[in-house]
C-alpha cells in the first residue's frame, strides 16, 4: 500500500512538470565552428566547454547514488519477499488462479520482474527528473512512461519464459544447468537477431537513409572501403529523446545494420557522421556487437550459477519450494550482476577503443574524430578524466580525454 501510494504521488509530480519543447542549438554552433587547425592544436580541456564540465560533475553527484538507490531497491525487495514469506503466498495465490504448471512458472517469474521494478520506481522517476534538468533527455513524461511500460512488459516475458524453461529442465534431467546454458546461449542469439527488426520499433521508427543524398554517397563510398558495401544504414527518429548525436549497430546476419540518429545528420558536420559511421562499420567488421552479446552471457552464466549456490547455502523456510525461493536466487544474482558490472564495462572499453582507432584509420579524419569526442563532451556533459574509479566501474568507453588524444597521437591525459 505504502508502494503504491509513493507511485501515485510521484506520478502526479512528474506529469505535472513543465516539458522543454526544444534544445538549444547553442552547443550544436559552438563545436561546429572550431576550426580544424585549433581541434588538431589544442589541448582537449581548451576544446570543452568548461561550464558543461562543471555541470556534469554536479551531476553526477546525483546520477551515480540514483544508480545504486534503483539497484538496491530492486535487490532488497526481491530479498523481502523471500524472507517475509510473501512470495510463498504469492505462489499460493497463482496457484489457485493457475492449474497448468508451466502458466504458473512464467506469471510467477514474471510477476517478481514487475514487482522488482515497482519497488525501483522512484529511484527511477528520479534519474528521469535529474536527466530532464540537465538535458541528458528531452524526452516527455508521457513518453517516458510509455517507453518503461514496454520495457517491463517484455522483460516480464523473457523472464517468465526462462523461469518456465529452466524449472522444467530440472523436472527432466539431472544436467539441467548444462542445457540451461547453452539455452542461454539460444535466447541471446535470438534476441540479437530480432532485436533490429522487432524490438527497436516499438521504441522508434527507422526509415533507409536516402541513396540520392551527398552524405548518403559519401556513406556508401566509406563503407564499401570498408568491405561492407551492402551493409544497411538506418536513421532513426532519436530526436525526440536526445539531442545527442547517436550511431549504432544492431542485429547480425540478414538484420545487423548500421543506425545513425536523425540529430546526428542534423546537427554534426559530414566528417563527423563519417567518423561515428566508421566506428560502427568497425564493430560491423569485427562482430564486436555479438561479441559482446556473448561475453554479457557468459557473465550471466556464472553469476547464475554462483547465485544458484549462494541460494542452496541458505537453510529453507517452512513454506519454500524451489519457487518460491527464487526471489532469493535472484537477490543474490542481483548483487553478483552489480560485482559483474566492471568486467563487462572492461571490455566494452576495449572494443570501443579498436573500433576509434578502426574509424581513424579508414577516415584518416583527426580533426573531425576530435569534434566528435568534443560534441559528446559537450552534449552529454561528459568529463575528460573521471577518476579512475569511476572509469573502472560506470564507463563502458574510454574517457573522452583518452579519446581526443588518441586520436592527437598524444599522451593520454587520463592516466
Amino acid at each position: 500500500m505504502r508502494l503504491a501510494l509513493v507511485i501515485f504521488f510521484a506520478f502526479v509530480a512528474i506529469s505535472a512538470m513543465p516539458q522543454r519543447a526544444t534544445a538549444s542549438p547553442y552547443l550544436e554552433r559552438r563545436v561546429t565552428a572550431i576550426s580544424d587547425a585549433t581541434l588538431l592544436a589544442r589541448p582537449a580541456a581548451q576544446l570543452v566547454d568548461p561550464r558543461r564540465q562543471r555541470a556534469g560533475e554536479h551531476a553526477r553527484r546525483f546520477v551515480r547514488p540514483l544508480y545504486f538507490a534503483w539497484a538496491f531497491s530492486q535487490i532488497a525487495m526481491l530479498l523481502y519477499l523471500w524472507r517475509s514469506g510473501t512470495a510463498a503466498r504469492l505462489r499460493d495465490a497463482m496457484r489457485h488462479r493457475i492449474g497448468n504448471i508451466v502458466a504458473l512458472r512464467v506469471a510467477f517469474g514474471a510477476a517478481l520482474l514487475v514487482i522488482a521494478n515497482l519497488a525501483a520506481f522512484p529511484a527511477s522517476l528520479a534519474r528521469y527528473r535529474v536527466d530532464y534538468i540537465y538535458g541528458f533527455t528531452i524526452e516527455t513524461a508521457a513518453a517516458w512512461y510509455r517507453d518503461g511500460l514496454i520495457s517491463v512488459t517484455l522483460d516480464a516475458i523473457v523472464v517468465g519464459a526462462i523461469v518456465a524453461c529452466v524449472f522444467a529442465l530440472v523436472d527432466r534431467t539431472r544436467v539441467w544447468y548444462l542445457y540451461a546454458m547453452a539455452g542461454l546461449f539460444v535466447v541471446t542469439l535470438v534476441m540479437a537477431f530480432v532485436e533490429p527488426v522487432v524490438v527497436a520499433p516499438l521504441y522508434n521508427s527507422f526509415h533507409p537513409l536516402p541513396r540520392g543524398a551527398a552524405l548518403g554517397e559519401r556513406l556508401e563510398s566509406l563503407a564499401r572501403r570498408a568491405g561492407i558495401g551492402n551493409a544497411p544504414i538506418y536513421v532513426t527518429d532519436d530526436s525526440r529523446r536526445t539531442t545527442a548525436a547517436i550511431a549504432d549497430i544492431a542485429g547480425f546476419g540478414p538484420t545487423m545494420r548500421i543506425v545513425l540518429s536523425d540529430a546526428l545528420l542534423a546537427n554534426a558536420t559530414p566528417g563527423e557522421v563519417l567518423v561515428l559511421a566508421a566506428r560502427e562499420f568497425g564493430h560491423y567488421v569485427h562482430g564486436d556487437d555479438f561479441r559482446l552479446s556473448l561475453f554479457w552471457t557468459s557473465l550471466f552464466i556464472v553469476s547464475t550459477a554462483l547465485a544458484v549456490v549462494l541460494a542452496d547455502r541458505v537453510g529453507f523456510r517452512r513454506d519454500d519450494d524451489p519457487l518460491a525461493r527464487l526471489p532469493l536466487v535472484f537477490f543474490f544474482l542481483g548483487l553478483l550482476a552489480l560485482a559483474a558490472t566492471p568486467i563487462y564495462n572492461g571490455y566494452s572499453r576495449h572494443l570501443e577503443a579498436l573500433a576509434d582507432d578502426y574509424a581513424l584509420a579508414l577516415t584518416s579524419d583527426r580533426a573531425s574524430a576530435v569534434r566528435v569526442y568534443v560534441r559528446i563532451a559537450d552534449e552529454t556533459l561528459g568529463q575528460l578524466c573521471p577518476s579512475r574509479l569511476s572509469r573502472w566501474y560506470f564507463y563502458n568507453n574510454p574517457p573522452l580525454g583518452t579519446r581526443i588524444a588518441r586520436a592527437l597521437g598524444h599522451a593520454d591525459p587520463c592516466e
